[in-house]
């Protein structure tokens, strides 16, 4: 009983790790919006990249955000294991984090490179850009395609599985299939409306979710008690 007790509190913990995530990415979509194309306005961009605050909200959303998003969807996944969308679940899974981990190496470019390269730009060496330029051709843009798709179609099938589950709400299952095809608009650079909202969507649909479950939880807690007290009183 304690085992299974313990094995409870963790899966709600990763529940959680669903709206934090979401609020942690949104902070580093903030801190890339309206951010110039450095081939417009390279010095304008350089300055940007170059700042403590930007470094910052990229490494909460990039590292940090992505890294809880992972341990949110096993979760949920798991969550979802005696339900009816368990299979959808398990599919929708797989595919996600199959789109995670690669947006994650990814958006290392954009964590720990572009402000190097801002500095030495600001600095003189006015080839950076030859380098931007380089990084975000190929083979990179086809890494972001292919991981936008995966998590993409993950998150729809979280939707389906969420919905046909009977223990989520409908709405989460609804914010979560239409954030995905938003969010995938997060292959821009920088980041557009559609995927600040999005995002939003995301952080909407994992609160109702960790709302749903840590009720749900308690409700559970206290009808044990309530069956553990009329047994005491039997046995008196």
């Amino acid at each position: 009983m304690r085992q299974q007790h313990d094995g409870s509190n963790l899966i709600r913990l990763g529940i959680l790790a669903l709206p934090v995530a979401g609020v942690l990415t949104f902070v580093g979509l903030i801190g890339r919006y309206n951010t110039p194309n450095p081939r417009l306005a390279p010095k304008v961009a350089a300055q940007a990249a170059s700042t403590t605050c930007y470094v910052v909200s990229q490494f909460v959303g990039n590292v940090l955000g992505l890294t809880l998003l992972i341990f949110g969807v096993l979760a949920l996944t798991v969550y979802l294991a005696e339900t009816r969308g368990k299979r959808v679940a398990l599919a929708a899974m797989i595919l996600s984090i199959a789109g995670i981990a690669p947006i994650m190496s990814a958006m290392g470019v954009t964590t720990y490179v572009l402000p190097v390269l801002g500095r030495a730009y600001l600095s003189g060496q006015q080839d950076t850009l030859l380098i931007v330029d380089s990084i975000f051709g190929q083979p990179l843009t086809g890494i972001f395609l292919v991981a936008f798709v995966l998590y993409a179609m993950g998150f729809v099938l979280f939707g389906v599985a969420i919905w046909r589950s009977g223990v989520l709400p409908k709405g989460a299952a609804i914010s979560f299939g239409v954030h995905a095809p938003l969010f995938a608009s997060f292959i821009r650079s920088p980041p557009s409306i559609l995927t600040l909202v999005g995002s939003l969507l995301f952080i909407y649909g994992g609160t109702l979710i960790a709302l749903n479950v840590f009720r749900r939880a308690s409700a559970g807690e206290s009808g044990t008690e309530g069956k553990l007290t009329t047994v005491e009183h039997q046995s008196s």
